[in-house]
């Protein structure tokens, strides 16, 4: 994540990790996130939803739970995007207003979540996606991840296999993304459910 990308210039965006003190701000931008962006990214429609993610903003701990945000020159949310740990493996999961979108925001906050899951010692970063949502795929497909089929025809599992070096990585993360880490969650929820009665996103090896 070169400073000199135009993303990284504070006069026109920058990542910055997500705190408890963000929630009227991310809820401004869910209210204007498109209700396909929506469905994208949560999997279901209502505001059950968005009440989960902001909900989770209180027990970010930057560390098994991560959550940052891309925010304009005047701190207003462009993107989110989060993960949670278990067992070394972070689920993560992003979205980015429609009128924001092919700018490179998405990319960014992918790479904030990869540079952070790697300072913090996780060996692998999975998600999973519409098989329709084409543009978050062509996201995690130039950013190295490999798409496996989901469960069913409507959902793929995407993933990759995070540097194991831990000592490069956490000079540069902390660098970029500063906040203090502390491992603990003590309710630790995952970040998709499938669809129906279903149990927490599982992926596959690899």
């Amino acid at each position: 994540m070169s400073a000199r990308q135009p993303w990284a210039d504070p006069a026109q965006m920058q990542v910055r990790a997500a705190a408890p003190k963000d929630r009227r701000r991310v809820a401004r931008f869910l209210a204007a996130m498109d209700r396909d962006g929506l469905y994208q990214r949560h999997f279901s429609h209502g505001e059950a939803p968005n009440l989960a993610l902001l909900s989770r903003l209180d027990a970010v701990d930057q560390c098994q739970r991560v959550a940052v945000l891309a925010v304009a020159s005047d701190d207003e949310v462009l993107g989110h995007a989060e993960y949670v740990v278990e067992h070394g493996a972070a689920e993560f999961a992003l979205m980015v207003l429609p009128d924001q979108r092919a700018r490179g925001i998405g990319t960014a906050l992918l790479q904030a979540l990869l540079d952070l899951a790697t300072a913090g010692g996780e060996r692998r970063m999975h998600g999973m996606i519409q098989a329709s949502n084409t543009r978050a795929l062509k996201l995690v497909l130039k950013t190295g991840f490999r798409v496996v089929p989901g469960d069913d025809a409507t959902v793929v599992i995407v993933s990759r296999d995070l540097a194991p070096s831990r000592d490069a990585a956490p000079a540069s993360a902390a660098h970029r993304y500063p906040f203090s880490l502390a491992r603990h969650d003590p309710d630790r929820t995952p970040l998709h459910r499938r669809p129906g009665p279903g149990t927490p996103l599982r992926a596959g090896g690899g």
